[in-house]
C-alpha cells in the first residue's frame, strides 16, 4: 500500500466478518475475492437473484441489517447516492445493527455531500466511515485487481486495510476521510473526458478513411514514449517555458478542427478547448489570436481553393491561369472553391449527389466525367457503378439512364487496361512471361 497507513498481512484476524452490500458488477467481484481470502462473508442485494449466486459461498441476508449483524466491516457497493442512504440510513438500514467500531467502507461512487452525512450519521452510531473509490472496472473486480483510493483516518485505514487488500492489485491511502471519494471522482471525470476526446478521434479517423486498430496502435505506442494523458500531472514546468508550447498546440487544434470540418465530423470537445488550451500550460495571459496569427497558413483566395477542389474532383491538374469571365468566376470561385469546400459533405457524398442530378438532365458526357474520376480516385469500383446505374433507373426512368451501362463497361475495360500497363511498367518481364 501506497500511503500513510501500513500494510497489514494478517488477512481475517482483524477483520473475521464482512458484510457486502449491493452485490453487483462490483460488489459480486469484491465479495468472491473476500471468500477467497479467508473472511466470513455476509451478502445483500435488492436483486434476490444476485444473492443466490452466493448461496453455500457466503451467508445471505434479507436485508442490510441482518448483513450488517455483528460484522467488524461492511463494503457498500451499490449503484447511487440514493441507494448508499437507503442501506445506510432507511428502515432495516446497517448503521442500526453495526456493532460499535465497526467499520464502513464505501465504493460507491457518490457525491461529497452524500458521504459527509454518512460519516456524521455512522459517528453518531459508534461507526467509522472509510471511503474507498475503486477504478479497474467488473473484471478486475472478479480477479481481485481493483485500484483502490482510500480515504479516512490512519487508525481506521489500517484496521480495514486487509478486506481493501483482498480485492486489490494496488492501494494508495490518499489522506484524510473524503479524499478517496474525490479522487475517485477525479478519475473519472479524466477518464470520462478523455473518452469524449477520443471517441472524436475515433469518428474523425473514419470520416477520414483511417483505418481506426491502425491509428489506436500509434496512439498507444506514442503514449508509452510521452506518458499519455498524464505526463502533465508528473511535471509542472514553469509558464512561460511553454509559450512556444502552447503555440504548437493551438496550431494543431486548429489544423485538425479545419481537418473535422473538411470530412464533416462533429468535434464539440476539441472546440471547447482549443480557445482556452493555453491554460493547461499555466498560461493566464495569453493572446490566442496573435499567436495563432503568427502560426497561421495563409488563407487561400477563393480562386486557389477553387482549383485546388476541381483538381480533387476530376483527379487532374487544374491551371486556368490568365483565363476569367462571369461563368468562370462562378465555376471555379463559387462551385468549387465556396459549395464543394464546404464541410458538412465529403468530396464522394457530393460526387454522388452531382451523378444523380447529372442522370435526371440525360447528361451523359458530364456522367461520363464523374464515373470516371470516381474510379481514379477509388470512390467507387465498378461493380458500384454499375449498382448506381440500377438504382438511377427507377429513379430518373429507363430511357435517360439507356446509355449508363455501356458507358460503365467502357470505363470499366479502360480502367483494367490501365491497372494491367501500370503493373507491365512496375515488372517489365511479365509481358514476356508465358500465359497460362
Amino acid at each position: 500500500m501506497v500511503g500513510a497507513a501500513a500494510s497489514t498481512t494478517g488477512k481475517a484476524c482483524a477483520m473475521a466478518k464482512v458484510a457486502v452490500v449491493g452485490v453487483g458488477m462490483i460488489g459480486s467481484g469484491v465479495a468472491g475475492s473476500l471468500v477467497g481470502g479467508g473472511f466470513d462473508v455476509a451478502v445483500y442485494d435488492v436483486d434476490p437473484a444476485a444473492v443466490e449466486v452466493f448461496r453455500g459461498r457466503a451467508a445471505t441476508a434479507a436485508t442490510p441489517a441482518e448483513a450488517a449483524a455483528d460484522a467488524d466491516a461492511l463494503v457498500v457497493a451499490v449503484f447511487d447516492d440514493a441507494q448508499a442512504r437507503a442501506v445506510l440510513t432507511g428502515p432495516d438500514g446497517a448503521f442500526g445493527a453495526l456493532p460499535a467500531g465497526a467499520v464502513v467502507l464505501v465504493l460507491s461512487t457518490i457525491g461529497m455531500a452524500t458521504l459527509e452525512d454518512l460519516a456524521k450519521a455512522g459517528a453518531e452510531s459508534g461507526v467509522h466511515v472509510v471511503d474507498c473509490g475503486v477504478t479497474g472496472g467488473p473484471g478486475a473486480a472478479a480477479r481481485g485487481r481493483l485500484v483502490s483510493m482510500v480515504g479516512g483516518g490512519d487508525e481506521a485505514v489500517a484496521r480495514v486495510l486487509p478486506v481493501v487488500e483482498a480485492f486489490s492489485s494496488k492501494v494508495v491511502h490518499m489522506g484524510g476521510s473524503g479524499t478517496g471519494m474525490r479522487a475517485k471522482l477525479i478519475r473519472n471525470h479524466m477518464q470520462y473526458t478523455v473518452w469524449a476526446a477520443a471517441d472524436e478521434a475515433r469518428r474523425m479517423a473514419e470520416a477520414s478513411g483511417i483505418d481506426v486498430a491502425k491509428l489506436r496502435e500509434v496512439v498507444v505506442a506514442g503514449d508509452e514514449l510521452t506518458g499519455g494523458p498524464t505526463a502533465l500531472m508528473a511535471m509542472r514546468p514553469a509558464p512561460e517555458m511553454m509559450r512556444g508550447a502552447a503555440a504548437m498546440a493551438h496550431k494543431d487544434l486548429r489544423a485538425s478542427i479545419a481537418l473535422a470540418d473538411e470530412v464533416g465530423a462533429d468535434v464539440p470537445v476539441a472546440r471547447l478547448v482549443e480557445p482556452e488550451f493555453h491554460r493547461v500550460f499555466g498560461l493566464e495571459e495569453y493572446d490566442v489570436e496573435e499567436a495563432a496569427a503568427e502560426s497561421a497558413p495563409a488563407v487561400e483566395d477563393a480562386r486557389t481553393r477553387g482549383l485546388r477542389m476541381m483538381s480533387a474532383v476530376y483527379s487532374l491538374p487544374m491551371s486556368l491561369e490568365g483565363a476569367s469571365g462571369p461563368y468562370l468566376d462562378l465555376t471555379v470561385d463559387h462551385l468549387f472553391g465556396e459549395i464543394w469546400t464546404r464541410p458538412g459533405l465529403d468530396i464522394r457524398q457530393r460526387r454522388l449527389l452531382t451523378i444523380g442530378v447529372l442522370a435526371a438532365l440525360g447528361k451523359d458526357d458530364l456522367l461520363e466525367i464523374q464515373f470516371s474520376s470516381a474510379m481514379e480516385r477509388g470512390e467507387l469500383t465498378g461493380d458500384q457503378l454499375r449498382e448506381v446505374v440500377v438504382h438511377l433507373a427507377h429513379y430518373v426512368g429507363w430511357p435517360l439512364t439507356s446509355g449508363l451501362g455501356g458507358l460503365v463497361e467502357k470505363l470499366v475495360r479502360k480502367q483494367e487496361s490501365a491497372d494491367r500497363s501500370a503493373e507491365q511498367s512496375a515488372d517489365p518481364s511479365a509481358e514476356r512471361r508465358p500465359r497460362s
